[in-house]
């Protein structure tokens, strides 16, 4: 039974909506924390809609739990039947000791990378993105003081 896809995200339109919240709150100088956060989760999905990522894995990426990531524990399994199939998942349940005692310590060593990285990605991203709103406050405030300065010395 296939399953029903997932609707598009139209990142186009949300960007629109973020930039015209941006220039609205450009003038105050104000952005809240969620704003900030608003701002990097949009940065994400355009990255990785950028490289092709399935939905269902940027989704889990996004998520609290990190159920995306490497793991050792794995169930032994077939989609063949019968007497065949059983010696079969015997074989692999007496091999498997031996082969984890290679594999164990470098998959945890991985997983333990990628979940380093997806840490410094998310961080770096949110920091990215306040720095972004903070220049463009800063920005608007200068424009306004060199308009203020600018009607100042018209007016001497």
């Amino acid at each position: 039974m296939p399953e029903p896809e997932a609707p598009a995200v139209d990142v186009v339109g949300i960007m629109k909506e973020i930039r015209q919240s941006i220039q609205d709150k450009r003038a105050r100088g104000i952005y809240t924390d969620e704003e900030v956060e608003a701002l990097a989760a949009v940065r994400l999905r355009a990255y990785a809609e950028g490289a092709r990522i399935d939905d269902k894995l940027l989704e889990r990426l996004l998520g609290e739990s990190h159920d995306w990531n490497i793991h050792t524990d794995y169930l032994i399994r077939t989609t063949r039947t019968g007497l065949p199939a059983r010696a079969l998942i015997l074989a692999k349940k007496v091999v498997r000791p031996f082969v984890r005692l290679y594999t164990d310590h470098l998959l945890n060593r991985q997983a333990q990378i990628n979940l380093y990285f997806a840490h410094l990605l998310h961080d770096t991203i949110r920091e990215t993105a306040r720095l972004q709103l903070e220049n463009q406050a800063l920005r608007a405030r200068l424009e306004a003081l060199e308009g203020g300065r600018t009607s100042e010395g018209a007016s001497r």
